[in-house]
């Protein structure tokens, strides 16, 4: 476990993209859509990640780094669609991205009347990226009632949204703005509990007494993968392995795992930190996303030393680094704090429609009532009906 220590040197070496993408914004250009499953976006992956970077709410889960390598690894991931909002109708290098919102696929006899946001036990941020700057203007191209009709669907439903964030905040303190009203709904018995500032200091303190508490955080690419390396090793002599859920155990998720921080890693966006007692590691965290927030993606503890916590050992020592930077749990708590509001943002069209838009959309109800009604005959009898 000596190794370990070396993981503490080297600067960063996030890697930044130098396509010179960069194209010119044009406020009054219209906004167009395409839609092309996640895994074809590829291709356009430098104007995905200039997107990404002035995104009204910056997420790192639909970011190139993560969402390419969860559609190449993942099979829950592989036919998700993507709803691109482009400015301006000619394809071409210089097209800007103003819109990435993956949603699932609408397939099958029975669908939700509303376009529904992909959401995952992965994603711990729903948010879509959106331009800052027409963020409104793209919502309302995707809820236009004609364009719904090519994207079979009314409504668009966001999953996993946090009812502080800028996208949120945003959407839901301008009603009828741009045409969209934003209802947010947040999950019941959402939250986690997180132990007090003073059971951490407690038990960092009877971890002192065993031998010298260091916070370790590697800053190169070999010492991420490394670090990464010890956290599943961790995590698969624990508990999660003997249910056979532990990460090691699944070679999808192991693979897309050792993917994603790879390239998340390039671009700074994920931080890995081990709490080590003497030379060896009794906790580990993988942190994604950076500024103001980060995720706690994956977390893992010596089992020997579970008593003492020291996973929240480390996210309290990990704080102390970072002050400003709230740690966002999985299960909606913040770390140090009281549990964030996490729901869905239900989005609708406010404004009236005209006649035609009306006949449309009586005329796709009268269509799923057929298709219901078909289904519905096909059905065979339930056991015991007369």
């Amino acid at each position: 476990m000596n190794q370990v220590m070396a993981l503490k040197g080297g600067p960063s070496v996030g890697a930044t993209r130098g396509s010179g993408y960069a194209p010119a914004y044009r406020p009054d250009a219209p906004v167009t859509l395409e839609v092309r499953p996640l895994s074809a976006c590829a291709e356009i992956i430098d104007a995905w990640s200039h997107l990404a970077g002035r995104a009204l709410e910056p997420n790192p889960f639909f970011e190139p780094g993560f969402a390419l390598a969860a559609a190449h690894h993942l099979v829950a991931f592989r036919d998700v669609v993507a709803i691109l909002a482009w400015q301006g109708a000619t394809a071409g290098p210089q097209r800007r991205l103003l819109g990435l919102i993956p949603v699932f696929p609408r397939q099958g006899l029975f669908l939700p009347d509303a376009l529904v946001g992909f959401g995952d036990r992965r994603i711990l941020n729903g948010a879509p990226l959106l331009d800052r700057e027409r963020a409104g203007a793209v919502i309302a191209a995707v809820l236009d009632p004609r364009r719904q009709r090519l994207l079979d669907g009314h409504g668009l439903v966001l999953r996993a949204i946090d009812g502080d964030g800028p996208l949120a905040v945003a959407l839901c303190n301008r009603p009828g703005s741009e045409g969209v009203v934003a209802r947010f709904k947040p999950r019941q018995g959402f939250g986690t509990g997180v132990p007090s500032s003073d059971a951490i200091a407690a038990f960092r303190a009877t971890l002192s007494g065993y031998a010298k508490l260091t916070l370790a955080e590697p800053r190169t690419q070999g010492g991420l993968r490394d670090a990464a390396e010890i956290i599943l090793a961790m995590e698969a002599s624990g508990r999660l392995a003997q249910a056979g859920r532990a990460t090691l155990q699944d070679t999808r998720e192991v693979g897309f795992l050792r993917a994603m921080t790879r390239g998340l890693g390039r671009a700074r966006q994920c931080r890995i930190s081990l709490l080590m007692l003497g030379d060896d590691a009794i906790a580990g965290a993988i942190m994604i996303g950076r500024g103001p927030r980060a995720w706690l993606y994956l977390g893992a503890q010596d089992e020997t030393h579970a008593t003492l916590q020291p996973l929240a050992v480390l996210l309290a020592l990990m704080r102390r680094t970072a002050p400003n930077r709230a740690i966002l749990l999985p299960e909606g708590g913040v770390a140090g704090e009281a549990h964030r509001s996490i729901g869905d943002l239900h989005l609708s069209r406010g404004e009236a429609m005209v006649p035609r838009d009306l006949a449309g959309r009586a005329r796709d109800a009268w269509r799923r009532s057929l298709v219901r009604l078909a289904g519905s005959r096909l059905k065979p009898p339930r056991a015991g009906a007369a």
